[in-house]
């Protein structure tokens, strides 16, 4: 049997004005994608179970991005009609997998998830069946439901399976081409927005609700169940989190009634959905780390997380780490290429008058001129670091936006994290590798594309009613 498989993946955050064009994406061709073996990523765990199980599988094409702003639609285009190319040349077909985010958004287009499978669709007509996998912060829409014949969807924040969701998806996938039976997805939707940093599944309600799916995939006739969160960072018309259960159609009545059940009880624990991390005003987050005596501090400047699609351009948090006279502490770290550019033109230890900030938002405020000393410079990952010293502060400056989540980063340039009283970091809730070395974590409650305090955020074509921006509602 013969199954295609193709990616397209992007988180976009509407409230960056920063669009994202296919210069941004990390482009993958079928055959690049063999020859680079496994990766932690649900295209990977899609291929090596099919593939294990004595499939033919033909990897297509692959693009996936930083999250950012809404992609341009010239950039969707490019990368749909890639896939869709592929999956016409390289056919008859048995099975499409899809390895998707579930939460982009397109300048000018209406539901591009929802488009994609509509294109396959054309291909591949509605007897072959497709199925998908998606991140937790999907936000998912009726055209997704109706167009795909199975979902798996991650079920751990941070994200740490997401080739066992490709796994899980490529079950479905096989359950489908042996039993030959169709199948149906039922979805009810959650009026809720809620952050990473209020749903981590080390702790609960998030941890009980999504170990429970395991035990819902043991009923008669359900193929997979899933909670998706939405991306609060989305103005989207289909905002919200949701119930979403794949299963034999012969037993649609009662896959329903298990997506309510669900639903009812992700929803009664609404009130439970708080920071799993103390979250406070920046100032006293600094005010706190100089209280305590155990070492590394670690600050989330919380509202310009790069990884949930912010510019990651703010300076703020960084004025006051500096002006506050903290000692021995990191931040990490400002994107701007322009102020990158000129560091890279002095020596190591030149000492000179450096501007940067707001180079993507263009926010004037953020602009933050200061006297610093070059440490390093440095390349990681792809990715070229300035490593700067202002006073008590080592900061770096980056040639464009990128992840900050892992201290080998720190390490590659020089740096060891543990070595410092006070980490200041662009992000959310901390990876699986910075909660190892944090003696505490806290989350600064700054301004920015990624700010914390969803209730101050402009929405304007999510629905409403929606919870916590209407706290007097019922479901």
């Amino acid at each position: 049997m013969k199954i295609a498989l193709a990616g397209m993946g992007h988180e976009s955050n509407t409230f960056n004005k920063l669009t994202t064009g296919i210069e941004t994406f990390n482009l993958v061709d079928g055959d690049e994608f063999i020859h680079r073996g496994r990766e932690d990523s649900s295209a990977s765990g899609f291929y090596e179970t099919l593939t294990g199980a004595g499939k033919e599988v033909t990897p297509l094409f692959f693009a996936r991005a930083i999250p950012s702003g809404a992609v341009r639609l010239d950039a969707y285009e490019y990368i749909k009609s890639r896939i869709i190319e592929k999956l016409r040349k390289h056919g008859p077909w048995d099975g499409v997998c899809l390895a998707l985010h579930g939460s982009m958004a397109v300048c000018g287009l209406h539901d591009p998830e929802g488009d994609l499978l509509e294109a396959v669709r054309w291909v591949v007509g509605h007897e072959i069946p497709v199925v998908c996998a998606l991140d937790m912060h999907a936000t998912v829409t009726e055209r997704m439901v109706l167009l795909s014949d199975g979902y798996a969807v991650f079920r751990t924040a941070p994200h740490i399976d997401s080739f066992d969701t490709g796994v899980r998806a490529a079950d479905i996938m096989l359950k489908i081409l042996k039993e030959g039976k169709k199948t149906v997805n039922t979805f009810v939707k959650i009026p809720i927005l809620v952050s990473g940093e209020q749903s981590e599944t080390r702790v609960d309600p998030a941890k009980s609700l999504f170990e429970a799916l395991a035990e819902y995939d043991k009923l008669p006739n359900v193929l997979c169940s899933s909670y998706v969160m939405g991306f609060p960072w989305a103005d989207s018309p289909f905002g919200g989190a949701g119930a979403l259960v794949t299963g034999w159609a012969c037993d649609h009545e009662n896959l329903k009634e298990l997506a309510n059940k669900m639903a009812k009880i992700f929803w009664d624990k609404r009130s439970e959905f708080v920071y799993s991390t103390q979250a406070m005003l920046p100032e006293q987050a600094i005010q706190t780390a100089l209280s305590v005596t155990e070492f590394p501090v670690i600050i989330s400047d919380s509202a310009d997380n790069p990884t949930a699609g912010a510019s990651q351009d703010a300076t703020q948090f960084l004025r006051l780490m500096i002006e506050s006279g903290v000692q021995n502490a990191v931040y990490t770290c400002v994107a701007d290429p322009a102020a990158y550019r000129e560091c890279s033109t002095h020596a190591i230890g030149d000492e000179f008058t450096i501007t940067m900030g707001g180079y993507y938002s263009g926010k004037e405020y953020e602009r933050l001129t200061l006297d610093a000393k070059l440490i390093n410079l440095a390349v990681s990952s792809g990715v070229s670091y300035a490593v700067m010293q202002s006073k008590g502060v080592i900061f770096t400056i980056s040639n464009k936006r990128c992840a900050t989540y892992s201290p080998e980063t720190l390490r590659v340039l020089g740096l060891e994290p543990e070595s410092f009283n006070l980490i200041g970091i662009k992000a959310g809730y901390l990876s699986p590798e910075y909660q190892d070395i944090s003696k505490l974590s806290i989350l600064a409650l700054t301004d920015g594309d990624t700010a914390l305090e969803l209730r101050n955020l402009p929405y304007v074509k999510t629905p409403r009613p929606m919870y916590p921006l209407d706290l007097d509602m019922v479901f």
